[in-house]
């Protein structure tokens, strides 16, 4: 009998202590799932600093070699990296990129000039579109409205949408409070008329709204740099339109740029290949000198649409320019 009730115990003996051992175990399991688990938390905040060590020697090491990109850009387009020439600290998208040099831009303005006509004296009466005299403008919204139908079309469909929406609504309070269809319809010949249309309306609200009449007249009195600040406000109003407003209607050293202005100086060697337009027109409207940026602006944008941008016949003067300057370098005393 003794016999018999201690074999039937064994089995619930070696149940529990099976049950225990499982129990044991999965703490141990337990223990050593926390344990990697902190071993794999200590490892991803290791790896995190690590990563945050590496991040900011790669931001430093950009700030360190951007300079160095812009200067191995500058050797391929056979441009000079000169810091001494690179201005008073304001040096723009591309810190000592010394190109173009004003000997450069001066002689492709005669050059230009002998090509196309003096823009101030034989294209007005020889082609009044190609000034922009169409139209008259005579005030700052005038000039800003024409140049808002300018963009993404030619200049004769854009004097043509002008035309048409001062002859619909003569003055621009009317324009304000016109029907958007009606408007649209107006300047629909120079094209994206809907969105034109609610553009120049939210500026002509805006401006009412803030100066009680549709006039902008007050920029007259304004530096350049508070022009640019109260116009780039206004949605598809960018560097370009405000840059030309500055130019052809305040009559400032600006030098505005467009596609072919873009283009043509990347293809002089005058920005870096991948220049943006923005970072063109920072760049050139440093180095432009001030009584050649008209002439150069509007010769080059002839140039561009006779030539298609192609700049050959402008390659000797630049280099002439470039190897002229060169030798008056060496020539003068140390």
């Amino acid at each position: 009998a003794r016999s018999v009730t201690a074999t039937r115990a064994r089995p619930a003996m070696v149940s529990r202590t099976t049950t225990r051992t499982a129990r044991a175990a999965k703490a141990e399991g337990a223990r050593h799932g926390i344990v990697k688990k902190r071993t794999l938390l200590e490892k991803l905040s290791n790896g995190a600093k690590k990563e945050g060590r590496s991040s900011n020697q790669v931001v430093t090491k950009t700030k360190r070699e951007r300079n160095k990109g812009v200067k191995a850009e500058a050797k391929r387009e056979g441009c000079e990296w000169t810091r001494e020439e690179s201005g008073d600290g304001d040096e723009g998208p591309f810190p000592g990129f010394s190109r173009p040099h004003q000997e450069e831009c001066r002689s492709v303005t005669r050059v230009l000039t002998d090509l196309h006509g003096d823009p101030s004296r034989d294209w007005q009466s020889e082609d009044e579109d190609r000034l922009q005299v169409e139209v008259e403008r005579v005030s700052v919204l005038d000039s800003l409205v024409g140049t808002i139908l300018s963009q993404n079309t030619t200049d004769k469909t854009s004097h043509k949408a002008y035309a048409s929406l001062k002859r619909s609504f003569p003055t621009w309070e009317s324009v304000r409070v016109g029907d958007p269809a009606l408007v649209a319809e107006s300047i629909r010949v120079g094209g994206l008329s809907e969105i034109k249309t609610r553009r120049i309306q939210s500026i002509l609200n805006a401006v009412r709204e803030e100066r009680g009449e549709c006039s902008l007249e007050h920029l007259r009195s304004q530096t350049s740099e508070s022009v640019k600040e109260y116009l780039s406000k206004f949605k598809g109003v960018g560097p370009k339109t405000i840059s030309c407003v500055l130019m052809f209607c305040l009559e400032r050293p600006e030098f505005p740029v467009d596609v072919h202005v873009w283009k043509i100086a990347i293809s002089l060697g005058w920005v870096p290949a991948r220049a943006t337009r923005e970072q063109t027109y920072e760049h050139l409207n440093r180095r432009v000198p001030d009584d050649v940026k008209y002439s150069l602006h509007v010769l080059l944008v002839e140039h561009g649409k006779v030539y298609q941008n192609d700049v050959k016949l402008l390659r000797p003067c630049v280099k002439e320019a470039l190897e002229g300057r060169d030798e008056g370098r060496l020539a003068r005393p140390m």
